[in-house]
């Protein structure tokens, strides 16, 4: 990349095959404005820049075209923003702002049009849902549905395929990681009110965490939710959530324990786990690992594959062809890392 990298974002561009690097902090102090569009068949960058510099953000390919819209984030000294932008290849465009600032918040498309914003940080208490109207081009906020995912961080939000709904499961809030998973119902979703949304019995079924992984995989219409940690260590039990029953299943473990990984869906319905940290101290990831590992959904099994070249965790992956792209991320000694790797399978 052209600078060092971590909590920033990349995304595919499925037209021209490009990636769109964004944002993030290089030295975790100060934040970046600069926008790398790389082509990964030459090896080229183009470099831009956003109105706004911005970290722990969040970012999404957007109306099937070249373009990604960025939502919220961080500026200098932990300011939290509301403002979002639509960037293309040929540069960034302030666009639409949410009703509050936040970062470290998750994001999900349901019903092929409106985007879900799930949660967050802010200087203030904020309103866990808030949806952007891809119709109307405006950010609307929702009632607060569940106290569990007021002022949350490190969890996940994953569509359940074709049924539109979106599995949300884990985080921390500052004080208590949570092991409950909640099933939002995008059919009924309104602009004002309480949302359609049932929690699951998951509190004493699987042990509290955060910054894991939750990847949906249609052969099996089931999401596998790998890793994280609770502050004190990283875990290495994963498992299985089958929309169909509701149900949580245990599945095999990781070789080895990881939080603030990466996990991919391949084409044959394999997931590749990437990287993360093999500990936590004091809350926060120590032991960058170099570990990749493959699940396989009809054996449940994990198997190790190809190691990275750095090791690293809080870095950024994403896959084009079955072709995954590794990026950035701090490696060892706590160093904020610009390398790229690929891997192909």
């Amino acid at each position: 990349m052209s600078t060092p990298r971590v909590y920033f974002t990349v995304t595919y561009l499925q037209q021209s095959g490009y990636l769109m690097i964004v944002g993030g902090t290089a030295d975790g102090l100060t934040t970046l404005s600069s926008i790398d569009i790389y082509d990964p068949f030459t090896g080229c960058y183009n470099v831009s820049s956003m109105n706004f510099p911005r970290s722990r953000h969040a970012a999404m390919y957007y109306n099937n075209s070249d373009t990604v819209l960025v939502i919220g984030g961080v500026q200098q000294n932990n300011v939290s923003i509301s403002q979002s932008e639509i960037i293309s290849i040929s540069g960034a465009q302030l666009h639409s702002s949410m009703s509050q600032p936040r970062y470290f918040h998750e994001i999900n498309i349901f019903n092929n049009s409106n985007i879900l914003i799930v949660a967050g940080l802010t200087s203030n208490s904020i309103l866990p849902f808030e949806i952007y109207n891809r119709n109307s081009l405006t950010f609307q906020q929702l009632a607060a549905s569940h106290l569990r995912l007021l002022n949350l961080e490190g969890h996940s939000v994953t569509s359940l395929g074709s049924t539109g709904n979106l599995l949300i499961f884990g985080g921390f809030n500052g004080s208590s990681y949570s092991g409950v998973g909640f099933i939002y119902d995008g059919l009924n979703l309104t602009p004002a009110g309480n949302l359609s949304i049932t929690e699951l019995e998951t509190k004493d079924e699987i042990p509290a965490r955060a910054h894991h992984q939750a990847t949906y995989i249609p052969q099996i219409n089931a999401v596998l939710i790998t890793g994280g940690d609770n502050g004190t260590y990283a875990f290495f039990n994963s498992y299985l959530y089958f929309p169909a029953n509701k149900t949580f299943v245990p599945t095999a473990y990781m070789r080895m324990p990881r939080s603030f990984h990466k996990a991919l869906l391949l084409s044959n319905g394999s997931v590749i786990i990437i990287g993360g940290a093999a500990g936590m101290f004091n809350y926060q990831p120590i032991t960058p690992t170099n570990s990749v590992e493959m699940y396989n959904p009809f054996t449940r099994m994990f198997t190790y594959g190809p190691l990275l070249n750095a090791a690293r965790y809080l870095h950024q992956a994403t896959s084009f062809q079955d072709v995954v792209y590794v990026s950035g991320g701090i490696g060892g000694g706590g160093a904020i890392l610009s390398s790229n790797e690929y891997l192909i399978f």
